[in-house]
């Protein structure tokens, strides 16, 4: 299994998650019985500054999981290569 550091923004993802995950509640809360449905009319309502905090969060949380994706991706390629290099030693004993 791969190993991957945790890393700082990790908590940012988290911070952002819950942030976002926050004003969706208050999306249905207040926007449940909308015809639009809630995140629809919750967005279309939203103040201009408010809107754009959601957005930056968004924004945050997808560049945060591109980080992961690129940790993942380095850490199964180290241990690609260093299972490949057992290999290469196994080979040199026989």
């Amino acid at each position: 299994m791969s190993k991957i550091e945790v890393q700082s923004f990790f908590y940012d993802l988290i911070h952002c998650k819950d942030k976002i995950l926050s004003v969706f509640n208050e999306f249905d809360e207040e926007y449940g019985e909308d015809e639009r449905g809630s995140l629809v009319a919750g967005i279309k309502e939203m103040e201009d500054g408010k809107l754009v905090n959601l957005l930056v969060n968004v924004q945050k949380m997808a560049q945060g999981y591109e980080q992961i994706k690129e940790l993942m991706d380095a850490a199964e390629d180290a241990e690609l290569q260093a299972s490949l290099e057992d290999n290469e030693d196994d080979d040199d004993d026989d």
